[in-house]
């Protein structure tokens, strides 16, 4: 509220929302919250409204009449929290009606994701600080749970802070018990279903690939477990019918999910947190593990460790790494461009570099921080240095995505050394993320002593007997009614092979790297 750009580095449950919530109630003209996720949207929105609070939700679900309502409120100013994507912000209508009415404040939220998606999924997060410096460059506040030196360097240079007060906090939370159970094959689907019936709930399970998603959702439900399921390959209805169903206050259900769950969501009673497959960073264990126990009780929070896991990680990033050559070909191609003083089109330039044109989208967003190129109000493409520099300054920048690929695998060698390690969970996480390493937390499973696990923790699960219903003779009717045949579920062997009371194998199907993958970061 003084004017000076802030980076709030601050675990979950710290009252990070209530920082621009509140100036936007106090400022003379409106706060922009930015946000990478729908679901974080909506979920503040609804509350917000619920209180009263003079807010806009703008994004690309808001339509027709509800969208012409909402930019004719931003455009009258005053008192007001505008909350939208980074897409949504670089739209010409936002732009238009966010200069009309000035900005008090620009929050973004969740800002980690500049680092880890920037370069990937979303190409409009690099361009956030171009965009808010078109806007007037108003006071910018960064806000992100869990943020190495290295992250925040990059929310820095790319929103473009200027003398930042930095705000951070251990990313270590006092009343998670930290633990890690080694376990590989079909014992994980084992140790996880008996985690699922004893822990308290609820709960979350994170898996890596929506195929195990819906494997664990299916076992889970096959054992009468309540369970919900969500990840990015499901209907966008059936997604929020599963959030918003696991999310009722006082239900005891899991929620099987990929990382597209769970950003931004206000559950404060969630008991525990299982990764079924080991996450991609410490950073992501860490933003994921911190949901649980927002009430301040104790919360477990599992990591079920197999070194295999990594391959699927490698394989991910694969696809959704901006790779060396490619940018190294999209420079070749606009130098080709640029020697013939031709001004090539997003279009044009991608069927030049011989690659398509998502990939050159995220890469021109670099290329345009970098200055080499701009991007004029007719998508045409602007070539700004001389055509002999433009090859060997992309070649520069390919370099650095090499460099990216690098950190990618020390990421992941961070948490093999936080599944291998004797020291303190607590202390481990506070050293990673540049803290002091404190006192040990007493909680954790190396605090505690690792409990040796019975021989029947390990043993196959049997299903649960169904209860017979006792038979009632039909009422009498003057009219027949039609019968209708029971809805079967149709479950894919060998899940299907489980007989009642049967001490059956529930089967894990081992994804490989290249079994249903997709960018749930992205979602």
């Amino acid at each position: 509220m003084e004017g000076k750009d802030v980076l709030v580095v601050l675990p979950t449950g710290f009252g990070k929302s209530a920082c621009y919530q509140i100036p936007s109630m106090t400022m003379s003209k409106p706060v922009v919250l930015i946000s990478p996720l729908l679901a974080l949207l909506r979920d503040q929105h609804e509350k917000l409204l619920k209180r009263d609070i003079p807010c806009v939700r703008l994004d690309g679900t808001i339509r027709g009449r509800a969208r012409r309502e909402g930019l004719e409120r931003i455009r009258q100013g005053g008192s007001l929290l505008v909350m939208t994507t980074p897409e949504t912000l670089g739209s010409s209508e936002a732009t238009e009606v966010l200069q009309e009415s000035g900005v008090s404040l620009a929050a973004v939220d969740e800002a980690h994701c500049i680092s880890e998606w920037g370069h990937d999924f979303r190409p409009a997060y690099l361009q956030l600080g171009e965009r808010l410096r078109a806007l007037g460059g108003p006071p910018i506040m960064a806000l992100t749970a869990t943020a190495t030196d290295h992250v925040r360097q990059d929310i820095m240079r790319f929103l473009g802070l200027r003398n930042p007060v930095v705000i951070s906090g251990s990313p270590h939370r006092s009343n998670l018990a930290f633990e890690v159970l080694h376990s590989r094959g079909d014992a994980r689907l084992r140790a996880l279903v008996r985690f699922s019936r004893r822990l308290r709930r609820p709960g979350i399970i994170y898996c890596s690939t929506t195929r195990e998603v819906d494997n664990v959702y299916t076992a889970l439900h096959m054992l009468r477990i309540p369970a919900h399921r969500y990840h990015g390959r499901m209907a966008a209805g059936e997604r929020n019918q599963q959030q918003e169903m696991y999310m009722k206050a006082g239900r005891r259900t899991v929620m099987v999910a990929t990382s597209a769950f769970g950003l931004g969501i206000d559950k404060p009673d969630i008991r525990y947190i299982v990764h079924y497959q080991s996450p991609a960073s410490l950073e992501q264990y860490v933003q994921e593990a911190g949901r649980a126990g927002r009430d301040g009780q104790k919360a477990n929070c599992i990591l079920l460790y197999d070194e295999d896991d990594r391959a699927i990680h490698e394989a991910l990033l694969q696809k959704s790494r901006v790779r060396p050559d490619q940018l190294f070909k999209l420079g070749s191609a606009l130098a080709a461009w640029a020697g013939e003083g031709r001004t090539p089109t997003v279009e044009a330039l991608a069927l030049s570099a011989g690659q398509g044109p998502r990939v050159t989208q995220a890469l021109l967003a670099v290329l345009e921080e970098a200055g080499i190129v701009g991007v004029a109000e007719d998508k045409s493409i602007q070539i700004l240095p001389p055509p002999d520099e433009v090859e060997e300054r992309s070649r520069s920048l390919a370099g650095q995505f090499e460099t990216l690929r690098t950190q990618d695998g020390r990421r992941m060698d961070s948490i093999s050394e936080y599944a291998t390690s004797d020291v303190c969970r607590a202390v481990l996480l506070r050293r990673y993320f540049g803290e002091h390493d404190g006192d040990d937390c007493g909680l954790c499973d190396t605090c505690r002593g690792r409990p040796e696990r019975p021989s029947s923790f390990w043993e196959p699960i049997a299903q649960p007997e169904r209860k017979k219903k006792k038979k009632r003779k039909p009422a009498r009717r003057r009219r027949k009614s039609k019968k209708v045949a029971p809805p079967t579920v149709d479950l894919s062997a060998p899940l299907a092979e489980l007989g009642n009371g049967e001490e059956a194998l529930l089967p894990l199907d081992d994804a490989g790297p290249e079994d249903d993958l997709e960018g749930d970061y992205a979602d």
